[in-house]
């Protein structure tokens, strides 16, 4: 009986040594199987770890991500790395910042060495790089959905997403946009009992209005005409429409000189000019730097300025006490082909991921990470200043001007003119907004010597592009 009950013993014994024995090859297993050769947790969407996550969590991974660091600071990628990290124990997000990243980077990049695993740096290296193979193609990307249900499709602004769109394809994903159009006196319209006009032909209204009380309309930096891109840009979309838009930044030969006697052209040129002759710019407006011209605006000397979102921030010590302003788009006179306002929203930056990564999946991970409305929210809240997303700023600590950014852009349709490399961009044989505003030239004439130059130019054009 003994004897019997000892080897009933010994068998259970070796049963449990039999599984323990399968239990530690399995486990050994499963670790080999998911280490940095198999990310099956990787490409599930920013919101949660998967089980395939959770085995990797022993297999650690270092995500490099390479920055400029401008005026946005760096706040906001130390954010993203602790947040990230959080979420995911086993990653290590390395930063690297530098004022000078956008030329330090593209060698580089060029040569395969040292490469971080995303960048965020100037867009026009995406669409250098990404069509020479140097960037992860991540179109697919901004239909996956984000920690909070949205995608970056659905939240992107328009302006924004054709400036991503690189014959077809998505290289990257916005970083920062700079929204620019007129700023407005919002106490002296509110003592004055102005409202801000909602068409053209209510501009011309309130124009004369603030002209009797002695005050000018407008102001801008004149001795940078660039900032009157803006409006005519926004009069592009409103006269010329969508198709126009398409032929100015992506044109072919046969639309050569014929695009530059274009209605667009003629009726922005001819608002700028109608400005200009009716007094509407502020005396000595075209030898004021921006500096001065923004403190012309700031003490009341005009009840508008043609300007953009950095204002405040760059007059931050400047600022009288009490003063409040609020960004506005460009509102459209009766004859516009798109009868909207608009204002224009430029893509400042990308976020996109090297090709020659060796962690794509978890790069892809971090970007979608990036463009969650969480992380938008924050980067307001940091900077003050505004991704190329569309999302609330509801209880953020920001500036009523600020929101008022935000707001005009995600009210009204917004431009940004993206150039495809054949282009000539809008004035190619004179500086068209300088001539009128300085009223050196009528605006027959800088049509004319539009015409007249671009076939050349076309021609010089091309042939670099074939050198290239």
């Amino acid at each position: 009986m003994k004897l019997q009950l000892f080897k009933m013993t010994l068998a259970v014994i070796m049963v449990f040594a039999v599984l323990a024995g399968c239990s530690g090859n399995g486990n050994n297993g499963n670790n080999g199987n998911n280490g940095k050769g198999g990310n099956t947790g990787a490409t599930d969407n920013a919101g949660g770890n998967s089980d395939g996550e959770s085995a990797q969590k022993e297999e650690p991974v270092t995500l490099r991500v390479s920055f400029f660091q401008g005026g946005y600071g760096d706040s906001w990628f130390v954010w993203l790395k602790e947040q990230f990290e959080q979420q995911y124990e086993h990653v290590t997000i390395e930063l690297e910042g530098n004022p000078k990243m956008n030329e330090i980077i593209q060698p580089r990049m060029e040569s395969g060495t040292n490469v971080p695993d995303i960048v965020f740096v100037d867009d026009s290296l995406m669409r250098k790089w990404g069509p020479a193979g140097l960037l992860t193609d991540i179109t697919d990307l901004y239909q996956e959905p984000l920690a909070d249900g949205k995608t970056i499709a659905g939240t992107i602004t328009d302006s924004t997403d054709n400036a991503m769109d690189v014959f077809g394809k998505r290289y990257g994903v916005p970083w920062t946009k700079l929204t620019q159009g007129i700023i407005y006196n919002v106490k002296m319209f509110e003592e004055n009992g102005w409202t801000y006009p909602e068409t053209w032909e209510e501009m011309e209204e309130l124009v004369e209005q603030i002209k009797a009380k002695g005050i000018a309309p407008f102001t801008y930096p004149g001795q940078y005409p660039m900032y009157l891109f803006p409006f005519g840009h926004a009069a592009y979309l409103q006269y010329g429409g969508p198709e126009f838009i398409e032929k100015l930044t992506n044109p072919s030969e046969e639309d050569i000189p014929s695009l530059y006697e274009h209605a667009g052209f003629k009726r922005a040129y001819g608002l700028l000019e109608q400005m200009i002759q009716e007094d509407w710019m502020l005396k000595g407006t075209l030898a004021l730097n921006h500096t001065e011209s923004q403190m012309e605006f700031l003490r009341g000397k005009a009840a508008m300025i043609l300007n953009g979102e950095w204002l405040e921030n760059e007059m931050k010590d400047a600022l009288p006490e009490g003063f409040s302003m609020r960004m506005m788009p460009i509102p459209p006179a009766a004859d516009a082909v798109v009868k909207e306002p608009v204002i224009e929203s430029l893509t400042s930056g990308f976020g996109g991921i090297p090709s020659a990564s060796k962690h794509q999946e978890w790069a892809k991970k971090f970007l979608l990470f990036t463009s969650t409305e969480e992380a938008n929210r924050k980067f307001t809240e940091l900077t003050g200043s505004s991704r190329a997303f569309t999302y609330s700023v509801d209880g953020l600590p920001i500036s009523d001007f600020t929101k008022s950014v935000l707001e005009a852009t995600n009210t009204y349709k917004t431009i940004a003119l993206v150039y495809k490399p054949q282009a000539l961009e809008e004035s190619p044989g004179i500086d068209a907004y300088s001539a009128i505003a300085s009223g050196s030239k009528t605006v027959d004439e800088v049509v004319e010597a539009n015409m007249k130059l671009s076939p050349d130019k076309w021609k010089e054009k091309q042939k670099l592009l074939n050198t290239q």
